[in-house]
């Protein structure tokens, strides 16, 4: 049995409440939002990059 068995949530409860709890700290501090935006235009910008350099890649294979 999962430790949160004591008050009836189910594991996903469980989850989407820890998660919504994180959430709220998120948007009630202006600084740990500005972090994970910063944090999420990093993680696109990165993952643009490799997709840019894979289009590359393969495209130069055919002639």
């Amino acid at each position: 049995m999962s430790q949160n068995s004591h008050t009836n949530l189910s594991d996903t409860d469980f989850e989407h409440n820890r998660l919504a709890q994180s959430a709220q700290q998120y948007l009630n501090n202006p600084m740990l939002m500005h972090q994970l935006c910063d944090r999420v235009y990093e993680k696109l910008h990165a993952d643009i990059k490799i997709q840019k350099e894979r289009i590359g890649n393969s495209s130069t294979g055919r002639q």
